[in-house]
């Protein structure tokens, strides 16, 4: 949990330093924060239905989703007709997969595995890999080489790597950002406390959640995690798959960014790589 403290930033730092009764730190996409983060960012769709489209453009084929969360692209690719193998490390996210795959009917098409994605060898190759959710910006160094090195690995020559990035913008400053979204769980209320800290100058955007739960005995809960994403300039990326043999052949502004753009969300670019060599 030690990395998770030095994640935290701003009101997140001073909760975490308060040092509350009830308040545990907790990994990012696990618990209660977990399922938050899953909730929230199945409310979005645009991002999964492009990922449908442009997987594999001569019609249904075979799809690695990695990273795969609560399974939201997985599943709007089961939908389009494609075979999907969903990966991740998370038991919560891949239990909120499979119980999305079941509510669209699409289980069927579906396949689930629970593993480390820099690790993973499936033993076949696919015509598509889908990594979401701004889940490359997760990797950096040997662990985003590990990453790439597994795509490779499973990507069939001339397919397709399909996945977003949250890029540096020219003379782009330090901004903070700060909400809060109110929840209700069963017989308990409270809020999440959402943040962002963008430096473009260290390559780095943290993402910090606190949740405060009370029942109806006014007991409190708490709790607190932060995470790091890693920014970089699209040629910077287009460089670092060209090392792993995949060339950028498109790349596409998220059509919901807004012009200040000022978190991941709105700061977000689709790119798609194919496999040369």
């Amino acid at each position: 949990m030690a990395d998770i403290a030095q994640h935290l930033f701003g009101p997140f730092a001073g909760i975490g330093a308060l040092d509350l009764p009830n308040t545990e730190l907790v990994e990012p996409f696990d618990g209660l924060l977990g399922m938050f983060y899953t909730k929230i960012v199945n409310q979005a769709g645009h991002d999964n239905a492009w990922f449908a489209e442009q997987a594999v453009p001569a019609g249904p084929g075979r799809v690695l989703d990695l990273c795969c969360g609560g399974g939201r692209s997985a599943v709007e690719l089961a939908r389009a007709g494609h075979e999907v193998t969903a990966v991740d490390i998370s038991p919560i996210q891949l239990a909120a997969a499979q119980k999305r795959a079941a509510e669209f009917g699409v289980t069927d098409r579906m396949a689930f595995v629970r593993a480390d994605v820099t690790t993973l060898d499936l033993g076949r190759a696919f015509d598509a890999v889908v990594i979401g959710g701004l889940s490359v910006t997760l990797f950096d160094g040997d662990a985003r080489t590990a990453l790439l090195d597994t795509v490779t690995r499973h990507l069939a020559p001339g397919g397709r790597l399909l996945f977003d990035h949250a890029p540096a913008q020219p003379d782009e400053q330090e901004s903070e950002k700060v909400f809060t979204v109110p929840i209700r769980l069963r017989e308990r209320t409270g809020f999440v406390l959402v943040g962002t800290l963008r430096r473009p100058g260290l390559r780095t955007q943290f993402t910090n959640m606190s949740a405060e739960l009370t029942d109806k005995e006014c007991r409190t809960t708490r709790q607190l995690t932060g995470f790091r994403f890693w920014i970089d300039s699209t040629e910077r990326v287009k460089e670092e798959l060209a090392r792993h043999g995949l060339s950028v052949v498109a790349a596409h502004r998220d059509p919901e960014a807004g012009a200040e753009g000022q978190s991941p969300a709105t700061m977000r670019e689709f790119l798609v790589a194919e496999r040369v060599k």
